[in-house]
């Protein structure tokens, strides 16, 4: 039991970032607008929107790893020190 409340505080705090991220997404990213006058304006408006959502997610990516390595060396050192 010791062992799965970090891990399950771990999932919980990934799955809100993930919400949070997807509100991010949907507030920030689609509400970018560079024209739609030209088919070079929406292909702009629509190349920047993916490189936000991009951006977004590999925030919360990189979140992760640090959460879960910073857990796992934690776990580590436990163990090697009993």
């Amino acid at each position: 039991m010791k062992r799965l409340v970090p891990l399950a505080g771990i999932e919980v705090l990934v799955w809100a970032m993930l919400l949070l991220c997807m509100l991010l997404i949907s507030r920030v990213a689609f509400e970018i607008t560079i024209g739609t006058g030209t088919l070079l304006d929406r292909i702009a408006t629509q190349t920047v929107r993916v490189l936000m959502s991009g951006i977004i997610i590999l925030v919360w990516l990189v979140a992760w790893k640090k959460i879960t390595d910073r857990y796992f060396w934690r776990t580590i050192a436990r163990r090697k020190a009993t």
